[in-house]
């Protein structure tokens, strides 16, 4: 009898069991792509081995990649900008503008530099980008810039 909620034959049914095996096929395509990243993984680590043991390369394990910045911009400078927008001092615009101009000025360094760490400057650009805090401050610094425009609030005030 179609009429009961749990035959199986009823369209509602075959649709739910329908939905549950494609949530599964797309697990198990998320999965396997997992598996093929740490594989990738997994192998470049081994090539640095290789490459550790035969003395072409120093062995780190260092959080260096993830604060890379662009081509020529030594720790220094780097740090001590990402200080000053911390504090709300530097805007981040300008930290961008200038690893950009970094990374055209100096073509040949970024060629270098783009074998060894790729897309290390698009990579800071992004993560600046999708940065909450990085929202936040922008939002006030908008909501500021449009205070100090509007001549009526900066009487008010």
């Amino acid at each position: 009898n179609l009429k009961k909620s749990w035959h199986t034959g009823t369209f509602h049914n075959k649709e739910r069991v329908w939905k549950r095996e494609q949530e599964v096929e797309e697990e198990n395509r998320k999965l396997e792509q997992l598996r093929k990243e740490l594989e990738e993984e997994r192998q470049i680590q081994e090539l640095q081995r290789i490459q550790e043991a035969a003395g072409l390369r120093k062995h780190s394990e260092r959080l260096d990649w993830m604060y890379a910045a662009g081509p020529g911009q030594s720790a220094a400078t780097r740090g001590s900008d990402l200080e000053k927008y911390l504090l709300g001092k530097k805007r981040v615009d300008d930290i961008v503008d200038a690893g950009h101009k970094l990374s055209t000025r100096s073509s040949t360094i970024f060629h270098h530099a783009m074998n060894q760490q790729a897309n290390s400057l698009r990579d800071t650009q992004s993560k600046i980008r999708e940065d909450p805090m990085f929202m936040i401050k922008k939002r006030e610094q908008q909501a500021l810039e449009s205070i100090v425009n509007n001549p009526v609030r900066m009487k008010q005030l």
